[in-house]
């Protein structure tokens, strides 16, 4: 499933002067994209941008006027299509675990599809002026509330409470499964897109259900790490039989 971009001008963007703005935008993004995930939002030109998109710079300079308009406008044309597709595919669906599974498929597959844009989206706001950093902030804002409105029905359907620190603590995690594919996933190395999004989904799911079948002694374990940050660098570690472990818990 790949949501498409909203087709308005994003606020702040030059204003179309001809047909077919739209889609130069487009694909400038995308190449654009690319070239900064690849060497950085410092590191990459405007010069380097006209070359990557092969474009001259006063034709650039048609659709942004720097570097920083460019970065607001993959961030706003990201986030937009995210929560402008989601309202539509959770319509659609009334069990919990259902509409969980589609916004995982959702986010996964779009930031799969376009992986150089999300990379760029995952840096933060910092560069960005006041009230342009407000907005890409309003809009994760409502990407995130509708993922801790997906797990809070998923945990209560589970029987489990739903409380503010727990929902928002899992919220966080499950997002840190699906963005940091970008640092490993390959499709020619890990399979394909489907397979990914039902082993997070599984694996997340199956957390918020509680099996504690084959983990280990957690006070045992809790006290050898804190022990091992404690001693001094090179020391040897005590070892510990998981019988004794046992005994002692």
């Amino acid at each position: 499933m790949e949501a498409r971009m909203n087709k308005g001008a994003a606020p702040g963007a030059r204003r179309p002067e001809r047909a077919g703005f739209e889609n130069g935008l487009a694909d400038i993004l995308e190449m654009s994209s690319r070239l900064m995930a690849s060497r950085g939002f410092h590191g990459t030109s405007m010069r380097d941008l006209a070359e990557a998109t092969g474009r001259s710079l006063s034709g650039l300079y048609h659709y942004f006027r720097n570097k920083e308009d460019l970065l607001y406008l993959i961030n706003y044309h990201g986030f937009t299509a995210l929560n402008a597709a989601w309202p539509q595919v959770a319509a659609r669906f009334d069990d919990p675990h259902d509409r969980l599974y589609a916004f995982v498929y959702l986010h996964t597959h779009y930031y799969v599809a376009h992986m150089d844009a999300m990379r760029v989206m995952n840096w933060g706001t910092q560069v960005l002026v006041p009230e342009r950093a407000e907005t890409i902030v309003a809009l994760k804002d409502r990407h995130t509330t509708d993922l801790s409105n997906a797990v809070r029905e998923v945990v209560r359907a589970s029987g489990q409470k739903a409380g503010g620190a727990r929902v928002e603590r899992l919220t966080y995690l499950l997002f840190g499964m699906m963005n940091w594919v970008f640092g490993w996933y390959s499709t020619g190395v890990h399979g394909n897109v489907e397979a990914l999004i039902d082993d997070i989904y599984r694996t997340f799911v199956g957390g918020i259900r509680g099996s504690r079948e084959g983990v280990p002694p957690v006070a045992a374990v809790r006290a050898a790490v804190r022990a091992a940050l404690s001693a001094p660098a090179g020391s040897a570690p005590a070892r510990s039989s998981r019988r004794a472990r046992r005994a002692r818990s």
